[in-house]
This record gives C-alpha cells, structure tokens and sequence, in this order.
C-alpha cells in the first residue's frame, strides 16, 4: 500500500514543479528564446528583392503572475529591400543616398557596384506584419549640383512600397514593388544644362495659351407664366415618389 501512495505524492510533486517553473518563465521543454533565436521564414516570394530576411525574437519587458515574474518576447520581421542604381549608360553608381519615408526602415548608400539595401525592421502582431515606405533617391542632387558643378539627376523622385509577411499562412513574405523598379536610373547632368533645362521649362509654361474671360452678359429676365393647373401637384407626387 505504501508504494502506490509514494508513487502517487511523486506525482503530485513533479506537476507542482512544472507549474512553478512553467510561471516562473524557465521552459518546460528546450532553452528559453532568446533575442539571439532565429526562426528562418518558409518562403521567400521576392529572393533577389528581400534578402536575409527572417524572424527574430526580443525581450519586450516582463509580465508579472502573482509574485513570479516572466520574461515577455516579441517577434520581428528582419531583413534588407535590395536595389541597383546606374547610370544612362548601365554603369553602376557609388555612395548615392537612399533615404525612406517610412517607419522600421533604416536609409542605406549604394556600394561600389550602385546596390543598395535598406535594412527594415517590422514588429508582428498577431502573425500579420505590414508597411508601407517611400525611397527618396538621391535627394540633395541639387546641392550638389550647386557646388561641385555637376550631379546626377534622379528619373524617379520617390517610389512607394509596401512589405507583407503573412505567419499565419506559412510564413509568407512578399513586396508590393509598386512604383519601385530593381533597377533606378540617374542621369548626369551639368549645371548649365540644368540652367537650360529650367529655362526650357519656363518658355513651355509660358507659350501656354491664356484663357480670356468673356464679359459676362446679364440675361434678359424671363417672361412670367401663368401657371398651370397641377404642374405643382404633379412635381411633389414625384419627389414622393423619388423618396419612396
């Protein structure tokens, strides 16, 4: 009889120690995520676009159940939005500033062969992660044009995007390109041909032809009617009718 019961208070005690340890925050199973602890995502949908992407895991503070204390987690969406500038003749160009209207994205400079990679950083809640962003490209080419006499000219002021990873469905992760092509060009361009170009432009605004304005002609007040029988009748029947 005593085995049975021995067998039965070890019992009880091994689920009281999975409890406490369970609330306290120590895993039951495994090691404790970390913010070091990468969970790679399923399926890529854009590979030569979004790269290095992948799920990471933050402390984001503590929760408190009655006098223990757990560590409470958040996961992200880490990863780069990669990108090619050149020039009109296909060359690549260097050290041409990307900045991004847009919140969890880091703004980024081409390397030596004109890419970019925007680092973004978008937090998951309830497995949906989604973000809109703007690249502003090349944005203070006019100061150096200024200065050094000579810059490059972006085709495409700014391009929206968006990014959307979906836990829930697989992992999946896609981008909405938008107006955001994989390759942007930049034109070079001279000071006095910037000159040229502005003034180009004002000739075209001006050579527009201008609308006159007719005089207007006050119109000869209308003959008064003598007004039928049932005309008004029959228009409020109408709208009775209209707003029924």
């Amino acid at each position: 009889m005593k085995k049975p019961l021995y067998s039965l208070l070890l019992t009880a005690n091994c689920l009281l120690l999975t409890v406490f340890l369970g609330c306290s925050g120590i895993p039951l199973i495994g090691k404790k995520s970390t913010g070091g602890k990468i969970t790679i995502i399923n399926e890529n949908l854009n590979p030569d676009r979004l790269v290095d992407v992948k799920i990471i895991k933050e402390l984001a503070g503590q929760k408190k159940f009655l006098i223990v204390s757990n560590d409470r987690y958040t996961d992200w969406l880490l990863g780069f939005l990669k990108g090619e500038i050149v020039d009109e003749k296909g060359v690549p160009l260097e050290n041409i500033q990307i900045i991004v209207d847009g919140i969890g994205f880091e703004n980024a400079v081409t390397d030596i062969n004109g890419i970019y990679k925007v680092r973004f950083k978008i937090p998951i809640v309830k497995g949906i992660a989604d973000a809109n962003g703007k690249l502003i490209i090349h944005p203070k080419w006019e100061t150096e044009l200024e200065v050094k006499g000579m810059s490059y000219q972006p085709t495409i002021k700014d391009a929206p995007f968006r990014i959307y990873y979906n836990g829930n469905a697989g992992g999946i992760v896609a981008l909405n390109e938008g107006k955001l092509p994989p390759t942007i060009t930049l034109n070079k361009i001279t000071q006095s041909q910037y000159k040229q170009q502005v003034k180009h432009k004002k000739t075209l605004e001006n050579k527009k032809p201008v609308e006159k304005k007719e005089p207007s002609k006050k119109a000869a007040p209308a003959p008064e009617k003598t007004p039928e029988i049932g005309i008004e009748d029959d228009l409020f029947k109408a709208l009775e009718d209209f707003n029924k």
